[in-house]
């Protein structure tokens, strides 16, 4: 499926995709709900004709509106039937939940008109994983006729003793309305005097597991989204940076499925989100998706991460299931609603296939105590933590080695489980599949630095002893991680270990994500950095998935060769943490410029591989979702590493290290930043070199803003250590270890 269709509203599990004028039939469209397509042709006719379009706008994610026409024939200049006559429609629709419609029908005519307005409609029933592909469930479609007005068309499939009803009820209300059934649909006759307007309203209502879901008004979610943008951080700057940070904290917005809020948090109140991976494609909960999605973000505020913390912990396994990939303790990787997972032909209704989640999870949690002081986060977390570094230790190290490996037990599962998922990803340079068990680079860096912040934690709340256990683990594993990857021929790491420990040595973004762990030894870190902005890599827009020279790169590759904005802000904050300005300033330059010139300032799912100066512009993947939860997450990252702001709650500390700003950029305000329960206004303004000063324009409750060098230095001491001085130097014991475990120095 991609998302190709000019229109694109969503609220929640309901996902419009249609035409300009509102009609549906062509590729992908459709209306879509608990991940399947209840509506795939949709068209309004005026006595057999199709309107024209005049104009339609999107005012918000979940509306749409449209004006159209239909020109009345025989119109004469002496009229009364003038030339320009026509009959006008006015369409609007609300998503959430399903779909709501009102179509206005006017007569812009001095004459009265009798006309046919029908509306064809159908619906295939279709899992969105389908859609474009081969179907893999077939059921029957009925359709029936209420004298309530009711058109109703029931679903019915069954797989191997499971059964599946899916339904989709239209109700249709209004003045005068008489409708009348047809074949494909239903008519309405109309009398429209001269100027004169009908209107009729099309409650669009879907059946799921026996209960229908019924449009309701949106007030609440209008509310929430007006608060949420007064009151969440905001940058001001030159209008490029503002426009992409502005939507990407709408589309966090946007994306919340508030089903799942009310199925795992019980309110939708606000306090909370669920957020969708990404649409059209990815509605539903996705561990590792949704948790890098709060962790990048946190700076706009936790909701994000609370609410992927929240149902990771409801979902964690208790049970070993092999159909599901799942072992005990082990965090979920999707959970879907369609046909294919209901009726078991896919094992997507809770599939377990991934080795990223834990990490995520430490990850997310941390973050939350960094921005927000809150012990009860922590506590709450603290088991879910720990059954998830268990299962690591259990199953997730297969051989006892200290590496993480995985290997797909269910037959429907994913062949590949660490960060690039696809079943193409792992291959050899010569272009040959991996053999499992596979254990990829990112993932054991992943794994250290959730030992780490699993020390933290414990740190926090008065375990000291057991945090001990857990240092002493991620020291291991930083000793012989690198031994195991290093390539030293090529100065850079190998993308995994095969099935019989052999290095995969093909060049691929992976290694970029130990930057960020700071597993890497620093005296190995620029060669890191060099080789993911050497040409091999580096696009001109952002880091490859795959080097242009393995003899699988494609631009349109998904995972061998597409550019991931969510990638960029992980190797950028690595960057940044061994002091690495030059390369850092120069891949959030080019992330930031490729969002500028996205449609709207919105960062897609992935980018193409091409190089920059072959195109002026850069090309979308193919089949790339938008918005994308994680790419949204990631320009509010690189704003954030851009302007070094390292928060500690629990201290009541903001550090600001080594703030830089772009030769397009002289000056940057990010207003209402809060951290723990202070809220402050920061200018940056440029100097000459790039680096930038600061001033404090406001400051709400206490905080203390302390400059310094990198957490990590590349092999040399910072010029300006004060952070260091602040925080370790000056603070007991306890404290002096937190911090040192949040900054990666342990």
């Amino acid at each position: 499926m991609t998302a190709s269709s000019a229109v694109l509203a969503y609220s929640g599990y309901s996902v419009l995709c249609c035409s300009q004028d509102g009609s549906m039939g062509e590729g992908t469209d459709g209306l879509y709900d608990f991940d399947t397509r209840i509506v795939s042709r949709y068209r309004l006719l005026v006595d057999g004709r199709a309107p024209e379009i005049v104009s339609w706008d999107q005012p918000e994610s979940d509306r749409w509106e449209a004006v159209l026409e239909v020109p009345i024939e025989g119109g004469s200049a002496a009229g009364p039937l003038l030339p320009q006559d026509a009959i006008e429609l006015v369409v609007a629709r609300r998503l959430g939940p399903v779909m709501f419609e009102t179509v206005r029908v006017r007569n812009r005519s001095g004459v009265g008109q009798e006309v046919r307005l029908t509306i064809e409609i159908d619906g295939d029933f279709a899992d969105v994983a389908e859609v474009g592909r081969q179907r893999q469930q077939v059921g029957t479609v009925e359709r029936s006729w209420s004298p309530e007005c009711v058109l109703l068309i029931a679903y019915r499939a069954e797989h191997e003793g499971r059964s599946l009803e899916r339904g989709l009820r239209l109700r249709f209300g209004g003045d005068r309305v008489t409708p009348e059934p047809t074949e494909d649909g239903v008519g309405f006759p109309l009398v429209l005097e001269p100027g004169r307007e009908w209107s009729l309203s099309v409650s669009f209502e879907s059946l799921v597991d026996g209960v229908w879901r019924v449009p309701e008004p949106g007030d609440r979610r209008h509310r929430q989204r007006g608060a949420w943008r007064r009151t969440r951080p905001s940058v001001d700057s030159p209008g490029a940076l503002r426009v992409a940070f502005e939507r990407a904290c709408d589309d966090l917005f946007d994306l919340r499925n508030w089903e799942l809020e009310d199925r795992y948090l019980g309110s939708t109140d606000g306090g909370r989100w669920v957020i969708n991976a990404g649409l059209p494609r990815f509605t539903g909960f996705f561990g590792r998706d949704t948790l890098t999605a709060g962790w990048q973000s946190a700076m706009v505020g936790s909701r994000a991460a609370r609410g992927a913390l929240a149902v990771a912990t409801a979902t964690q396994s208790e049970t070993d299931d092999p159909w599901r990939d799942a072992e005990p303790g082990k965090m979920i990787h999707e959970i879907r609603a369609g046909p294919l997972a209901d009726l078991r032909i896919l094992p997507r209704d809770a599939y377990y296939g991934t080795q990223t989640t834990p990490a995520m999870f430490l990850l997310a949690l941390s973050d939350v105590w960094h921005w927000t002081g809150d012990r009860d986060a922590l506590q709450a977390h603290r088991d879910s933590a720990l059954r998830a570094l268990d299962w690591a230790e259990r199953f997730g190290d297969r051989d006892g080695d200290g590496f993480l490996e995985y290997l797909r037990r269910s037959p429907k599962g994913l062949r590949n489980q660490g960060w690039k998922d696809s079943d193409e990803a792992i291959r050899y340079p010569d272009g040959r599949l991996v053999d499992g068990p596979i254990a990829t680079v990112e993932e054991q860096a992943f794994h250290f630095v959730a030992l780490q912040r699993m020390a933290e934690i414990l740190v926090a709340l008065g375990e000291d002893d057991r945090a001990r256990a857990f240092r002493g683990r991620a020291r291991v594993l930083r000793e012989e991680w690198h031994d195991a990857f290093w390539m030293p021929g090529e100065q850079y790491y190998a993308l995994a270990l095969d099935g019989e420990k052999r290095q995969v040595r093909s060049i691929t973004s992976n290694p970029g994500h130990a930057l960020a762990t700071a597993i890497v030894p620093p005296a190995h870190a620029p060669a890191v950095a060099e080789r993911l902005l050497s040409p091999e890599l580096f696009s001109g827009w952002g880091v490859r998935t795959i080097s242009n020279q393995h003899p699988s790169f494609n631009p349109f590759a998904y995972h061998l060769g597409a550019v991931w904005p969510v990638e960029q802000a992980t190797f950028a904050l690595g960057m940044k943490r061994y002091g690495l300005d030059a390369q850092a300033e120069r891949l959030i330059g080019a992330v930031l410029e490729a969002a500028s010139s996205c449609p709207g300032g919105r960062l897609p799912e992935a980018l193409s591989g091409h190089e920059r100066g072959d195109l002026s512009h850069p090309v979308l993947y193919p089949e790339a979702n938008s918005p994308q939860a994680w790419s949204s997450s990631a320009v509010i990252q690189l704003v954030q590493i851009m302007l070094g702001i390292y928060p500690f709650a629990p201290l009541g500390v903001l550090a600001l290290v080594r703030p830089r700003l772009p030769d397009w950029i002289p000056e940057l305000t990010i207003r209402r930043l809060r951290v723990g329960s202070a809220r402050i206004d920061l200018r940056f303004t440029r100097r000459a070199d790039g680096s930038a000063d600061h001033q404090v324009l406001r400051r709400e409750g206490r905080l203390l803003v302390v400059t310094g060098g990198p957490p990590q230095p590349a092999g040399r001491e910072a010029a300006n250590e004060r952070v260091k001085r602040v925080l370790l130097e000056r603070l007991p014991g306890e404290a002096a270890t937190m911090v040192r475990l949040a900054l990666g120095i342990d």
